[in-house]
């Protein structure tokens, strides 16, 4: 089982994601997945930072999953025994921001 970090939504709700996403942080790429909270019945978009992470979008499951699903970056997955960790990986912080700009107006 890899190891896991672990991060607080707004509503007070604690996650995890693999560890793995910290140290592809720190080597400079730009990573996203995607949240929901049962507390509060949102969705987010996670972005780990050096330091914590950053909440990129909040809304309801469904508008977040479609956008997460355009997003054009990079797709990638966590294997272990009985889950799949998925997320999506920039190289660079401009790839990261321009994945957004069609959104953003």
């Amino acid at each position: 089982m890899p190891q896991m970090s672990s991060y607080k939504l707004p509503c007070g709700s604690k996650s995890f994601y693999p560890e793995k996403l910290d140290y592809l942080t720190r080597k400079g790429n730009y990573i996203l997945f995607a949240a929901y909270s049962s507390k509060n019945k949102k969705g987010y978009l996670i972005s780990p930072k050096q330091k914590g992470v950053e909440i990129v979008v909040e809304g309801p499951p469904q508008d977040i999953v479609n956008l997460y699903e355009s997003l054009g970056l990079e797709a990638n997955e966590i294997k272990e025994a009985n889950h799949v960790f998925t997320y999506k990986q920039a190289q660079s912080k401009e790839e990261f921001e321009q994945a957004f700009e069609k959104f953003v107006r």
